[in-house]
């Protein structure tokens, strides 16, 4: 799947995070304001640096695997948990 085009603005998200998580991969997870349940990923698996997307029904914690070497990447919730590095 081709990278997914991120939001031009905030204005247009119910929901917008850019991070890395402690394993190395790295996110943008964002869900638009017109498809509240549609949640939206651009990653970069740290194993294997491939990028790619994926768009599925909204729902934290989330599950992805890297369609290049099968890697698991896990998406929690921020929310009540340390920030981590920026991505």
């Amino acid at each position: 799947m081709p990278k997914l085009k991120e939001p031009e603005s905030m204005e247009e998200c119910k929901y917008f995070s850019r991070r890395a998580l402690e394993s190395g991969h790295k996110l943008v997870v964002w869900i638009s304001k017109e498809t509240p349940t549609v949640m939206n990923i651009n990653y970069i698996c740290a194993k294997c640096k491939h990028e790619d997307s994926v768009t599925d029904t909204y729902s934290l914690p989330y599950m992805l695997t890297c369609q290049k070497c099968g890697e698991k990447i896990k998406v929690e919730p921020l929310k009540g948990k340390k920030r981590g590095k920026k991505a």
